[in-house]
């Protein structure tokens, strides 16, 4: 019987993982530079890492660690740029100018029109 080893848990897991993204992409449901993508990535990046080290693959530690850096970095960047966005939108309609309308001036009355006209006339 064969001895049951976490490493290929780990290594089928990862995979899944990085099989599912590249579905997604494909078929154009999440795009490579969303979240959910970035996401799945990191996962799967962090999962085959693990597998890795605990079976001390030097190729596959730097392939993955690099990879996981990559995406990391640019999930932060895009996160921190998101953010700023909505720091800036939330900013602009803060400080938005309200145009503000004056109030309708009434008409005078007929009888106080023609007292002024009256008046003037005198």
């Amino acid at each position: 019987m064969h001895e049951f080893d976490i490493r290929i848990l780990f290594q089928i897991i990862g995979a899944l993982l990085y099989i599912t993204n590249f579905l997604l992409l494909q078929t154009h449901k999440i795009h490579a530079t969303k979240p959910a993508s970035l996401l799945l990535v990191i996962s799967a990046c962090s999962i085959l890492l693990t597998a890795a080290i605990i079976g001390r693959d030097w190729g596959l530690i730097l392939l993955e660690g690099t990879w996981l850096f990559m995406v990391t970095t640019t999930f932060a960047i895009r996160q921190r740029s998101a953010r700023r966005q909505a720091v800036l939108e939330r900013e602009a309609e803060d400080s938005a100018v309200v145009a503000v309308r004056p109030a309708p001036v009434a008409e005078p009355a007929p009888v106080a029109r023609e007292r002024e006209l009256a008046g003037a006339a005198a």
